[in-house]
């Protein structure tokens, strides 16, 4: 498992890693020419356009992992096939339902703002086709082409938004297309290099059985989805109610520094996905073992690059905005332990997956998440952005809590012992540093 991570996690953590620190570079420029009132304007389509890529792809780009090694030989085409037209339908019944709302929801958000509002649709929908023929590479343990196409996205995104924004003086308007044309052209990229590898060649052909088998293992995952894009950002639309727009700019910003740890879990398990379900399948007892040893690792290594990052918060938040954005730094150390608690929880989700336990998803959801928005709405009107931020934590953390706790019968007593210990140290630590910060 070493040997594979050591090959490859390196060139995903370096495509996470490019995207985020050119997230956070740019970041000192956009906090620069938005006001907190226009970043949090700016942050509200960014959610919506996180919206958007939900209800196209409906989790299923992801969840085609699982049967993708299953007709890899021989049906692959057939199969993504499927899937592809399965995404397409679903962007058009999205794209028609999203023209049909355009009015209410970008009055909502902000007036006079539609042009914003159907270009964020359109981005949208070109991130779900991305994400489908990424995840093919992911699959194909193609991380040359994935660290490629990365870093040619988000040189595209973050160069066309300056020159929208500084040159044409395209405001937000011109942050939203940037960020379109870098999915756009990569899109195009990623056609081009799949036709020259020969990895996948579309069909005119739609395989209900595979659909079928596809959905229902995707079916929790979509619901828990839904709930999730519906609870999930309920933080930022409180924040917008309960204090305004530039409130939002500015927990959004501590949320974005604080979301750059997810770069270093994310790409380690893409890294050993791959890995851990092929060794499964040939030597299940030998591949747990291997899998127990090497998470020990992972969540001491989470732990100390979250400690450094809580510890240098103020210094983040000012190398990255300016004196008006400073409030983030409160925010920060939640937001960056609730992201380590969904690091954590990518070893037990590895082991559910491989054995298609994913029915409590949706249920789980509705829990964690919708604590997290219940949480929200207590505590934001009493102690504002630092209320959403611990909110935040404790969603993250009870559905980490319980992924842990549905593959604990396939882990050893020790392993179990050793993890829940774990998560008990962090959660009084994060109670206790809240109580003392707002002196209750």
């Amino acid at each position: 498992m070493f040997k594979v991570i050591i090959k490859h996690a390196p060139k995903y953590i370096g495509a996470s890693s490019f995207a985020t620190v050119a997230a956070l570079i740019m970041t000192k420029y956009y906090t620069a020419v938005f006001t907190p009132a226009q970043f949090g304007i700016l942050a509200l389509y960014l959610i919506m356009f996180n919206y958007i890529r939900t209800f196209v792809s409906l989790t299923m780009d992801s969840s085609a992992t699982r049967f993708y090694f299953d007709y890899r030989h021989d049906r692959r085409n057939e199969y993504l096939s499927t899937i592809f037209w399965f995404i397409t339908t679903m962007a058009l019944i999205v794209l028609v339902l999203g023209i049909s709302f355009k009015g209410p929801i970008s009055g909502w958000i902000a007036p006079n703002t539609e042009t914003i509002y159907s270009v964020t649709l359109l981005a949208g929908i070109t991130a779900v086709y991305v994400s489908f023929f990424t995840r093919v590479l992911y699959n194909e343990h193609k991380s040359t082409s994935v660290l490629k196409h990365t870093v040619f996205q988000t040189v595209v995104n973050h160069l066309s938004s300056v020159i929208f924004i500084s040159i044409f003086h395209l405001g937000i308007f011109g942050r939203i297309s940037g960020q379109g044309t870098g999915y756009t052209l990569n899109v195009f990229s990623l056609l081009i290099e799949f036709y020259k590898e020969n990895l996948f060649r579309l069909k005119l052909v739609f395989n209900r059985v595979m659909a079928k088998e596809t959905f229902m293992l995707a079916l929790p995952g979509i619901i828990a989805s839904f709930q999730n894009v519906i609870f999930i950002y309920m933080d930022r639309i409180f924040i917008k109610h309960f204090m305004g727009d530039s409130p939002v700019g500015i927990y959004t910003l501590g949320y974005m520094l604080g979301q750059g740890l997810s770069m270093v879990y994310e790409a380690i398990s893409q890294a050993i996905l791959p890995k851990v379900y092929n060794d499964m399948g040939e030597n299940y007892d030998t591949a747990i073992k291997e899998l127990e040893h090497f998470s020990y690792r992972y969540y001491a290594g989470l732990a100390i690059i979250t400690v450094i990052i809580v510890l240098l918060s103020p210094v983040i938040v000012a190398i990255f905005s300016n004196d008006r954005y400073s409030e983030a730094s409160s925010v920060m150390p939640f937001i960056v332990m609730g992201f380590m608690m969904g690091g954590f929880y990518k070893i037990p989700a590895l082991v559910l997956g491989y054995h298609k336990i994913v029915w409590f998803y949706a249920w789980l959801s509705i829990v964690s998440f919708g604590t997290n928005a219940l949480l929200n709405w207590y505590l934001i009107p009493l102690y504002g952005i630092s209320g959403a931020a611990f909110a935040s934590f404790v969603g993250l953390f009870i559905y980490s809590l319980v992924l842990q706790m549905m593959s604990k019968t396939f882990m050893s007593q020790r392993y179990n012992k050793i993890v829940f210990l774990i998560y008990a140290i962090v959660f009084i630590s994060i109670f206790l540093s809240f109580s003392f910060k707002n002196g209750l």
